[in-house]
C-alpha cells in the first residue's frame, strides 16, 4: 500500500472482529512509534501492550468511546471489542516538556502503521488514568497520555465533504461518515 493510500484510508474504528493481532505486529507498531521525531531527541515515551482477554476486559470500562455518536452507538457491543490495546506513557524522569508533540508523532506512526497491516484503531484520550494506573501498577513518574484500541475492523468509516457540521455520523448500514474540510478551504494564503 502506498503512503498516500494509507493516509487517506486511516479512519477511527470502534468495532472489531475478534481475531487476535499477532504480538510481532503489535511490537512493530511500537517500533514505528519509537522512530518518530522527538523534541530534543529525549525519548521519554514508553508503551504497554495488552492482548490477554482478562486484562482487556478490565481495561475496556476505563476508556470512553465516540462522544459525538448517540449513546447506544458509542461503545462496541459484546463480541466487537478491541482485541488489543496500547497504552502510551511518558516517563517524566526522562522528559517533562514538549511531550505532547512527541506523543502526537508517535501515535500517528502507530495509526498509519496499523492500516498497513489491515488493523483498525481508535486513539482515545478520554480515559480513567487513575484506575489504569492502579490496574497496571504504573509508577507516579509516568504520565498516562492515551490508550489506543486495536483490532481487525468490523465497521467502515469514510471521509465525506464538510457541509455545515464537523460531527461524524452513522448511516442505516452502520457506515461512519467523517466530514473533512476541502483542501482549498484550509489553505490560508499562498505566496
Amino acid at each position: 500500500m502506498e503512503l498516500e493510500e494509507i493516509i487517506f484510508k486511516r479512519r477511527t474504528i470502534r468495532r472489531f472482529k475478534q481475531d487476535p493481532i499477532p504480538l510481532d505486529i503489535l511490537k512493530k507498531l511500537i517500533d514505528f512509534a519509537r522512530v518518530a521525531p522527538m523534541a530534543t531527541n529525549r525519548q521519554a515515551l514508553e508503551f504497554i501492550i495488552i492482548q490477554k482477554e482478562d486484562i482487556r476486559q478490565k481495561l475496556f470500562p476505563l476508556v470512553n468511546w465516540a462522544a459525538l455518536l448517540p449513546k447506544d452507538e458509542r461503545t462496541p457491543e459484546k463480541g466487537r471489542e478491541p482485541t488489543a490495546y496500547i497504552i502510551v506513557l511518558v516517563n517524566t524522569e526522562i522528559k517533562r516538556t514538549y511531550v505532547d508533540f512527541d506523543v502526537g508523532a508517535a501515535v500517528e506512526n502507530i495509526l498509519l502503521g496499523a492500516v498497513q497491516f489491515g488493523i483498525g484503531c481508535c486513539w482515545m484520550g478520554n480515559i480513567n488514568a487513575k484506575k489504569i494506573r492502579e490496574l497496571f501498577e504504573i509508577p507516579d513518574y509516568y504520565d498516562i497520555k492515551h490508550v489506543i484500541s486495536l483490532g481487525y475492523p468490523d465497521e467502515v468509516a469514510i471521509i465525506e465533504p464538510y457541509k455545515d457540521s464537523f460531527n461524524y455520523w452513522k448511516d442505516e448500514e452502520g457506515t461512519i461518515h467523517v466530514p473533512k474540510r476541502d483542501l482549498n478551504d484550509i489553505i490560508f494564503k499562498i505566496y
